[in-house]
């Protein structure tokens, strides 16, 4: 049987609340009776003039009717006659929300879908966008990213035969078909610094020029950073520095922001462990394809460690939680490599 189901009744009109009774009339009608000034007043609603609010918490469950008016329940159980939509979903849903088991379940899920996300799709997602802009707008942003690095350098002092040898190099043993402009300026706070950029350009700072003892290690650097080029490493790792907005880009193809914001973000992110060490790998290949000795690759990588002050313990600690390697993880992988060969 039926039985009619005290509440509380906002008409809508007043915000005073109602004691009152509702029942149902028929499959798809409720009737609400309450007295107004020892009146006896009865209002009816249909089931497609009721929404839903599901309980919360310790909230009560309460229907949002036309015209303002209100239902609030006073017992969490809703009953079986009640014609709304979704009301098992809504019961089951409470449920859930008071099962310590599934609430632990539910923050584990969250924050491994947090990682996941953070660990692999914003990668994968940059990985995709990098490899899918037009050549006109790469040479936006590196045409944007070079004016921003030219406020942080000055014009190279090195001289123009000294530039010159370093091009012919860099055609020779570097280029293989696929040359990029080379360009040179004083690094002043970069310090000995190489930079790829997505318009098909490579810097190399005076600074690190002067570092090298000899050209098989300018060529070494010339070879990862041409690495860096080809796999578009500096357009990913700024890519990845803008976070959920590249997932956004990836799904919508929609980058109209993309000039304003990742020139800076290209410039500003350090390479991650594993783009690194790819372009490690390309420089080791490359460098023993044409016999040289690769451990002029490793011998820069250690002065350029300690120009920059390095401390090796202190990287040992860091490296456990840094997502670019360590110095002396590079020369120990570059010392494996020639073991293999």
């Amino acid at each position: 049987m039926n039985q009619p189901l005290t509440v509380t009744y906002y008409d809508g009109v007043l915000s005073k609340p109602f004691t009152a009774q509702i029942r149902p009339v028929n499959q798809d009608s409720i009737a609400v009776s309450y007295t107004e000034q020892g009146e006896v007043k009865t209002v009816y609603y249909h089931a497609d003039e009721m929404v839903l609010l599901g309980k919360i918490g310790r909230r009560n469950p309460a229907l949002e009717l036309t015209h303002d008016a209100r239902i609030e329940f006073h017992e969490r159980q809703l009953p079986e006659w009640l014609p709304v939509e979704h009301k098992n979903f809504h019961q089951k849903v409470w449920k859930l929300e008071r099962t310590p088991s599934l609430i632990i379940f539910s923050v584990i899920f969250v924050v491994a879908l947090g990682f996941s996300v953070i660990k692999w799709g914003i990668p994968m997602a940059s990985h995709i966008v990098a490899f899918q802009l037009p050549e006109n707008t790469l040479n936006r942003l590196g045409g944007q990213a070079e004016v921003y690095l030219a406020e942080y350098t000055k014009p190279s002092q090195l001289s123009q035969q000294r530039q010159d040898q370093i091009l012919a190099d860099y055609l020779k043993y570097v280029a293989e078909g696929r040359p990029a402009q080379l360009k040179f300026r004083e690094g002043t706070s970069l310090g000995a610094n190489a930079l790829a950029l997505p318009n098909n350009t490579i810097y190399l700072t005076d600074e690190l020029v002067k570092l090298a003892k000899n050209d098989q290690e300018i060529i070494g650097v010339l070879a990862h950073e041409q690495a860096h080029l080809l796999k578009r490493h500096s357009l990913q790792q700024g890519l990845s520095s803008l976070g959920f907005s590249v997932l956004y880009i990836a799904i919508t193809g929609d980058g109209s922001d993309l000039i304003a914001t990742l020139p800076v973000a290209m410039i500003g992110a350090g390479y991650s462990r594993k783009f690194e060490l790819e372009s490690d790998q390309y420089a080791l290949e490359l460098m023993h394809k044409h016999e040289m000795d690769t451990v002029h690759f490793a011998n820069f990588l250690k002065r350029m460690s300690d120009d920059m002050g390095e401390d090796e313990d202190q990287s040992k600690i860091l490296d456990l939680f840094a997502s670019h390697p360590a110095t002396e993880e590079r020369i120990r992988r570059v010392s494996e490599f020639k073991q293999q060969q």
